[in-house]
């Protein structure tokens, strides 16, 4: 039988108890995520083209080659004077797609790293923009140099981001919210969501991105919402602890 993403409470509940079961153990946060992303693609596979993690990591932390990648980026847009250790950089921790060079992080050739730097910058990208917009974040926050306003902010995140068609949807300034229109042609995208949901600790806040085969409406895509509560409650000891790359 072909899976659909259009699933009963009890098709969810099975769901859940594999996230749950999966990262009850894992010792980094990038171990959880990419056990997150297998779990939706392995039970929901036929209508999820990609299922993604990404969390906020400030550059301080990341990777040599994740600085790289981000330092690169940065002096390409003319915001590397913006770039310092405690910038936040919304980093690919998990990945899982229907191509083998999409099921590893390492292998992601241009979403390794979004660097926060300002938010001028992050409104030019509209899938980014319209994410954090619709799981209640407002842009300014970005800029904000207090970290107290920045924790309780990401700390208080939860929401779903939703895009009916990735195809034809449109932000306010006319752009399209999923500017790689060449993947969505060729994958046959459909609707992609998102939920994310946030820690208090450590301005850190996670999200699990899908796009789907399928078209789903709203009210479909939150009924996954538990899906994130149940990833920051396993793994908050490991956002408090900064374990987050292997």
């Amino acid at each position: 039988m072909s899976k659909t993403l259009k699933i009963d409470s009890t098709s969810l509940a099975l769901l859940l108890d594999k996230v749950q079961e999966n990262t009850k153990n894992c010792r980094t946060l990038e171990q959880a995520a990419q056990l997150v992303t297998d779990a939706v693609y392995e039970e929901l596979g036929d209508s999820v083209v990609l299922a993604r993690v990404f969390a906020t990591v400030p550059f301080g932390e990341l990777p040599e080659p994740n600085r790289t990648f981000v330092t690169d980026l940065a002096a390409a847009n003319d915001i590397a004077p913006l770039i310092n250790n405690d910038t936040l950089i919304l980093s690919l921790l998990g990945t899982r797609g229907a191509k083998s060079e999409w099921n590893d992080r390492r292998t992601s050739q241009g979403h390794v790293g979004i660097p926060l730097a300002s938010a001028a910058f992050v409104d030019k990208i509209p899938m980014i923009s319209r994410l954090l917009k619709q799981v209640g974040l407002d842009l300014d926050w970005i800029d904000s140099r207090d970290a107290d306003i920045v924790t309780k902010t990401l700390g208080g995140i939860s929401g779903v981001f939703y895009v009916p068609d990735a195809a034809q949807a449109l932000d306010h300034q006319g752009r399209k919210i999923i500017p790689a229109q060449d993947f969505v042609e060729a994958n046959d995208v459909k609707t992609v969501f998102g939920l994310a949901g946030g820690y208090p600790v450590g301005k850190m806040f996670v999200t699990v991105i899908v796009f789907c085969r399928e078209t789903l409406d709203k009210a479909e895509a939150e009924f996954f919402s538990p899906l994130i509560d149940a990833f920051t409650a396993n793994t908050a000891s490991l956002a408090l602890t900064r374990a987050i790359f292997d």
